[in-house]
């Protein structure tokens, strides 16, 4: 029987992915088990990779929207189960088309990360190097630490895969040095790819220090399209770390080819309503959790979508 798993390429994706085969595709991986890691707002083109001859499909740690949904419910013809493994508050609006076929599995609740929701509802037996990194999982997704060293892995992953998010072949070795039970934090590559990062990234917090615009509560920091893709990869972490550094809720928006991406992050709940008002207004698709979210907008004049998105502020109650 042939598999594929299809994951969020962060870093509670990669151990929700190690954690899947570990315990239910370890005598099948890797040849009979294809692993496509991607983003929530492109997984319905990325999923187009999946193989022909596929009995098992697995969704893990992806927010869904109205296309992967559809994509999901054609795919359902051509094979036998589908699982489905999320802790993405917005996919809630779309997960009910699925759950009516007897061939789906879903399984979605609030967690703080999919390998704590994956642990908590399957149940299966772990050993303590795999607890170690559910906890990094949790810490990824913005969770409390829990040690120092839950901390330095959870900052190395993030980093090590912001260098380049793309990268499928380097996502796939990071999977395959959990499934060898090696130290994360001592593989060479691991260290090397965050090492750049984290030099990156300390540019793109100042830059964000210094242009940003302070509204109802929250620091609005903007990016050009040249910006946006020098320092693609670690906006997110640098939604993060800005919003720490600055003890207040954070709104990045910045330009892409064709769009407008707006990452915010909040102290309370207000970044996934934050999103899904800007979405509701302009038009747009917006995902996450509701203190880590974001929206995709039309292709708008960086002014007018700062100013979009201070109105938003002022409306939105914290």
């Amino acid at each position: 029987m042939k598999s594929a798993i299809i994951c969020h390429g962060d870093c509670d994706g990669i151990i929700s992915a190690f954690l899947y085969i570990k315990h239910y595709l370890m005598d099948s991986y890797p040849k009979n088990v294809q692993l496509i890691f991607t983003q929530p707002w492109r997984a319905q083109i990325d999923a187009r990779r999946l193989a022909k001859d596929l009995s098992e499909v697995v969704v893990l740690d992806l927010a869904l929207s109205r296309e992967f949904t559809s994509y999901l419910k054609n795919l359902l013809g051509r094979i036998n189960r589908l699982v489905i493994i999320d802790h993405h508050v917005s996919s809630r609006e779309y997960v009910s088309e699925l759950d009516t076929s007897g061939k789906t599995k879903v399984i979605l609740a609030k967690a703080p990360s999919t390998p704590r929701l994956m642990i908590e509802s399957l149940k299966p037996i772990i050993n303590p190097y795999e607890e170690f990194l559910i906890d990094v999982a949790d810490v990824c997704e913005g969770n409390e630490s829990k040690g120092e060293e839950v901390t330095k892995v959870a900052d190395l992953i993030k980093l090590s895969i912001a260098r380049d998010p793309g990268d499928v072949d380097y996502l796939t070795h990071v999977v395959n040095v959990m499934l060898r039970g090696q130290n994360v934090s001592n593989d060479t590559e691991v260290v090397r790819r965050a090492k750049i990062a984290k030099f990156l990234l300390h540019r793109l917090l100042k830059v964000m220090a210094d242009r940003s615009l302070e509204v109802a509560g929250a620091k609005i920091a903007s990016l050009e399209l040249p910006e946006s893709r020098i320092f693609a990869g670690l906006l997110g972490v640098a939604a993060t770390e800005f919003a720490k550094m600055c003890k207040s809720d954070v709104v990045l928006v910045r330009r892409e080819e064709g769009k407008v991406v707006v990452t915010v992050r909040s102290l309370n709940d207000r970044a996934f309503r934050i999103c899904r008002e800007l979405a509701h207004r302009v038009g747009g698709r917006y995902g996450g959790h509701a203190e880590a979210a974001s929206a995709t907008l039309p292709d708008l004049d960086l002014k007018d979508a700062v100013s979009i998105i201070a109105e938003v502020l002022r409306n939105v109650p914290r």
